[in-house]
């Protein structure tokens, strides 16, 4: 995990191991949990996301930020608590450069969490919000997009993930 102070943050790619692991729980809500919690709200920005999971930015822990219907959440420790109706939307991800999937997901969620200030907060999202949401979430819990789709869609996007692998491979020697 890379500490707060003078945090250079950048985007795990896949197949980097970090994106694979269950994040740990935020303890205490400081000064530091908000600084990390702005960097990745301004990595996110440069890459034109709208979410970002701490271990998309390589931090080991339960924090996202989403973006979505000209509201910004930065969430600590965040857990969906019901979730409700279908929807199939495309996404993209900032962890696979370039590749959009299709991905079903709920269309409507409540989740928990605690605010930037470590106050608890309950959100109920739809829609697109709703689906940052899970997709930011299953990023903390260690499973990524391509984990959501069918063996026909991971083989016909075979390429790309090659591409993407290998750009990784390269960036990281």
């Amino acid at each position: 995990m890379q500490e707060a102070k003078g945090m250079k943050l950048r985007i795990y790619t896949w197949p980097e191991q970090i994106l694979r692991k269950r994040c740990k729980d935020v303890l205490i809500v400081d000064d530091e949990t908000r600084n990390i919690l702005s960097e990745m709200y301004a990595l996110m920005k440069i890459h034109k996301g709208i979410g970002l999971a701490a271990n998309q930015a390589g931090i080991n822990l339960r924090l996202i930020v989403v973006e979505a219907e000209d509201k910004v959440f930065k969430l600590v420790n965040p857990q969906i608590t019901k979730r409700e109706g279908r929807i199939a939307l495309k996404e993209g991800c900032l962890s696979f450069p370039g590749l959009e999937l299709e991905v079903k997901r709920a269309k409507k969620v409540w989740l928990s969490a605690l605010s930037e200030k470590g106050e608890p907060i309950d959100i109920e999202a739809e829609d697109v919000l709703a689906v940052a949401f899970q997709h930011e979430i299953d990023h903390i819990n260690g499973i990524e997009f391509i984990d959501r789709i069918s063996f026909w869609q991971k083989f016909k996007v075979l390429p790309q993930l090659k591409k993407i692998k290998r750009r990784t491979v390269e960036r990281n020697r």
